[in-house]
Order: structure tokens, then sequence, then C-alpha cells
């Protein structure tokens, strides 16, 4: 049972780019541009880990990057705002995660109208 609940054609429906798989589906790779600014996120399904960097322009060094290990839940989520990734903190569940609820806190990566990354945190 892989340590990370996510659904990959969700994430891929979103993103709009198909990503580089790893061996044996180990991990995916995803880069994509809007408007000069590069996103580059990495998911290590059997590990749990995420690494997202955002870069803009020339820079050789991303202005974000985030490492975010032991994440047991990635999905989708659609509000009045427009789509986003929801990403779980470590240890965000007493247990393991059963997809039927939102981890009560992490982050969150937009994608349209622009790429942006903001915690996030559901009231308990």
């Amino acid at each position: 049972m892989p340590a990370l609940a996510w659904n990959p054609v969700d994430v891929l429906d979103l993103l709009e780019v198909v990503p580089v798989e790893g061996e044996y589906g180990t991990s995916y790779l995803y880069r994509l541009e809007r408007s000069g600014v590069r996103l580059e996120l990495a998911v290590y399904p059997c590990d749990g880990d995420v690494s997202l960097k955002i870069s803009c322009g020339h820079q050789s060094e991303p202005f974000i990057n985030l490492q975010l290990l032991e994440c047991q839940a990635v999905r989708v989520v659609q509000d009045k705002r427009g789509r986003c990734m929801e990403f779980s903190a470590p240890k965000a569940f007493a247990g393991r995660y059963d997809e039927s609820s939102a981890a009560p806190y992490g982050f969150r990566l937009w994608v349209q109208p622009y790429l942006q990354v903001e915690p996030y945190s559901y009231a308990t």
C-alpha cells in the first residue's frame, strides 16, 4: 500500500502535462511553464514525499523550494476561486488516510490563472 493517497489522473487533468514517470511508478515529475514562471513538481508515492520548485525568468535557483516528507494525501479541489491541489502536512491524520475527508492543514498549489503556493487550514 503506497504511503501517499492520490489520484494521478486528477493531477494530470489539473496540470495538463504528462509527467516523466520513474521506473515502476516510483516517481512522477511534472514540469510546466506559465508566463515565464516554471513549476517542477516531483511526487514519490511510495515514500509519500513531494518536491515543489517554482522559478522565474533566467534565475538559476528557484524562489520557492518546498520539500514535503511523509505527505499522506494529495487531492485536487475546486472552490469559488478555481481548482488547486492540496498537499497534507506530515502526520496530519491520526491513522491511515481514508480519502473521505480533507487534511486539516497543509499547502495548496494553484495553477490557474497563475502559479501560487499558499498554506491552508480547515477549522476543526
